[in-house]
């Protein structure tokens, strides 16, 4: 079969060099893989994390924004509801009557890809 016993010795260490590259290779495709599923992964979540966040903060500013107006503070002529980006915001509820009376104001703001932040607040205006 071999004429010399020295070349079959090197024909079955080439074979098992391909063997070892090709499973280096696959090895290497698959790290590669699941390093770009996580990075696909992690920027969709930091995107709705942004979001999420910048839902909230424009909740928070109607809710202070009108608790302002109707303190008399700021010389707001009108309760405001700003638009932040694209995201819109509601009055869900405003239950203010008079300064003394306990009150309660809820705000929800919300993007198109159905990121929705709800912001409630109870506070007394001074008879001041």
């Amino acid at each position: 079969m071999c004429p010399e016993p020295s070349s079959c010795k090197q024909s079955a260490e080439r074979g098992f060099a391909l063997v070892i590259a090709l499973f280096a290779i696959v090895i290497m495709a698959v790290f590669g893989l699941l390093i770009a599923r996580y990075t696909t992964t992690t920027q969709a979540v930091s995107a709705e994390d942004y979001l999420w966040a910048q839902a909230l903060h424009s909740a928070e500013s109607v809710v202070s924004l009108n608790i302002l107006y109707r303190d008399g503070g700021g010389g707001l002529s009108a309760p405001p509801v700003p638009s932040v980006e694209n995201i819109s915001t509601h009055i869900e509820a405003d239950t203010f009557v008079a300064a003394g009376t306990p009150a309660i104001i809820r705000v929800r703001a919300d993007h198109a890809t159905e990121v929705s932040r709800t912001v409630e607040a109870k506070y007394l205006l001074d008879l001041n």
